[in-house]
């Protein structure tokens, strides 16, 4: 038995243009070769970032919403960092970073040779100048990683009398959505 049946039949209906057939194939292949040279590091690099942030998003939110099946739910990152609260929380604070970074993760997906700009960092610097303000970083992708951090330990759970002590503190934080 055959995995693929009738497949001769559709070569012999093929076969009058199969010069055509593989100068389209050759023109795609070329344009294939193209985004397959593009350096991956830093989209594999931001991707990291993004699923480890993504896995303390899940932990924050299971707890701060005290749900029992999380994962039932199949939320987005998108509809999971919209989820953190913008205000009298720790989270309040990355939030807007994290949105930031799903945004600039998605522009990855959809054009693999997207280049990062400053502006569309900004949410990102404006963490990073508040929790790392002697840290110099060499590069945009350096910068992501470094909020990365961050952003995990602001979306830590720590013990209920830490807990306390950072509602206090963080009381008057309020975050706001930015456009990306």
């Amino acid at each position: 038995m055959n995995d693929i049946e009738g497949i001769e039949k559709a070569v012999a209906i093929l076969q009058p243009y199969w010069q055509e057939i593989e100068a389209d194939f050759n023109s795609h292949n070329e344009r294939f070769l193209k985004l397959l040279a593009v350096d991956h590091e830093p989209i594999g690099r931001i991707l990291r970032a993004h699923l480890i942030i993504e896995n303390f998003l899940d932990m924050f939110l299971t707890n701060f919403y005290q749900i029992e099946e999380f994962d039932d739910l199949r939320l987005t990152f998108a509809q999971k960092a919209k989820l953190l609260p913008s205000r009298c929380s720790s989270a309040a604070f990355v939030r807007p970073g994290i949105i930031q970074l799903n945004t600039i993760r998605n522009k990855f997906g959809h054009n693999i040779d997207h280049s990062l700009e400053d502006h569309n960092l900004s949410a990102i610097y404006e963490v990073l100048r508040h929790s790392r303000p002697n840290v110099k970083f060499e590069s945009q992708i350096e910068v992501i990683e470094g909020f990365a951090a961050v952003a995990c330990a602001f979306l830590s759970v720590p013990p209920k009398h830490l807990q306390e002590l950072f509602m206090e503190a963080f009381a008057e934080v309020r975050s706001f959505n930015t456009a990306a």
